[in-house]
């Protein structure tokens, strides 16, 4: 389905328990293929918010209509920089994205985005985030690390994943500082998510038979961010 210049797609969160995901984990590997990334790896993102924290808020309330802006990288490496925006929209969500450098990402992090609002990049998410930048200021809001292992099927062009633990950046909003330590969030559950675009193929749905699983409205930004307000309240 396409929205816009968005491709929606339906997106499940399942929380999980580590049994769980192992079950999962050998059920999706046995029939579909690692995703381009190579199937495990870390992710890491940093979260923009503006200064009525709206992405977080709106999150919190559960918004039918909302969009949060993320740096991403893979392995921190720093060669491999996205900046995207993901919406949501009911039941469905869609992403777009660009690749950036790292001189784009310091003057982004640090405030700067009024570089976003030349020609060259009109039309595009970096463009619309100087926009929100110019209106309410977007700053970084909390740093997200966690490992994936990530499956997918050209049928429906089904994306299966299994996220698991996950961290919050402290002492730097800066990812790629030396001095940003990575603090676990314990308490909280591994995450299944199925993403697709029209229907989820019935072999596929099978897969996840017999493993008692219940759909949640999972957020990784809100339970890093909210953590990251405990420390902070902890420290001063």
């Amino acid at each position: 389905m396409q929205y816009k210049d968005r491709k929606l797609r339906f997106e499940l969160k399942y929380p999980a328990t580590a049994a769980q995901c192992e079950i999962l984990r050998q059920r999706f590997s046995s029939v579909m293929a690692p995703d381009e990334h190579g199937g495990s790896y870390r992710v890491t993102s940093l979260y923009l918010d503006d200064i009525y924290m709206s992405a977080y808020n709106d999150k919190l309330l559960g918004g039918d209509v909302r969009k949060k802006y993320r740096i991403r990288t893979y392995g921190l490496d720093e060669g491999r920089i996205r900046f995207e925006c993901k919406y949501k929209d009911r039941d469905m969500t869609s992403k777009r994205g660009m690749w950036i450098t790292k001189e784009q990402y310091d003057r982004i992090i640090a405030g700067d985005l009024f570089f976003a609002g030349a020609p060259e990049f009109e039309g595009s998410v970096l463009w619309d985030a100087s926009v929100s930048n110019a209106l309410d200021m977007l700053r970084p809001s909390v740093i997200v690390d966690y490992r994936r292992e990530a499956f997918v099927c050209r049928e429906g062009n089904v994306r299966f994943t299994v996220d698991s633990g996950f961290k919050v950046g402290v002492f730097s909003y800066d990812m790629f500082s030396p001095s940003v330590r990575f603090i676990p969030v314990n308490d909280s559950p591994a995450v299944i998510e199925v993403k697709y675009d029209e229907l989820l193929p019935g072999h596929l749905v099978e897969l996840l038979g017999g493993v008692k699983l219940e759909r949640a409205a999972f957020s990784k930004f809100l339970i890093c961010r909210d953590m990251l307000t405990r420390l902070n309240k902890s420290v001063y």
